[in-house]
């Protein structure tokens, strides 16, 4: 299928968010905050994240959304999020393709970007290995009750798959 990658817009998320309910929201991070439902927590995501960029199909509907905001300790590292809907999600090929413009341009504002991934999220474990990204053993997430893997690619690693880039992409 052909999407066009650009920056985000506020409308975006709400798009996208509007069209999925919380339990198709239920895989995302919490930050301790046991009251936040998951979808606000994806909004308040999109409002701290210093990046966002959105692909978009031919009807211009948002289809996935990529975030990165700097980690609290450490501000070279971004802490990224990923958000897509079913449309691409069947679709793994063009996940990476989007995934391969999008991630080199996180790389450019952090030297690391990382994340937190719940062990049960086989795909997306296996996406972001087959981009390059380290796969940490699972352990405990404490505010999360759950098994997570911690999921990270440095900025220099020469591993992200730089693919020859589909000429229907952009």
């Amino acid at each position: 299928m052909r999407y066009c990658v650009q920056p985000a817009t506020a409308k975006d998320v709400a798009l996208l968010v509007l069209a999925m309910g919380d339990e198709d929201a239920g895989d995302t991070e919490y930050d301790g905050d046991g009251e936040q439902k998951p979808l606000d927590h994806l909004l308040n995501a999109f409002l701290s994240s210093t990046e966002v960029w959105a692909a978009h199909d031919p009807q211009g509907q948002p289809c996935a959304l990529w975030g990165v905001s700097p980690t609290s300790h450490d501000f070279e590292v971004g802490r990224f999020w990923l958000l897509t809907c079913e449309e691409v999600e069947t679709q793994p090929h063009d996940l990476v393709a989007l995934s391969i413009i999008v991630l080199p341009e996180m790389l450019t504002s952090y030297s690391r970007l990382e994340s937190i991934v719940d062990s049960q999220n086989a795909r997306a474990l296996a996406l972001l290995q087959g981009l390059g990204f380290t796969v940490e053993p699972p352990s405990f997430h404490e505010p999360t009750g759950r098994r997570c893997h911690r999921v990270w690619i440095e900025a220099d690693a020469s591993t992200l798959a730089q693919e020859t880039r589909p000429g229907l992409l952009n």
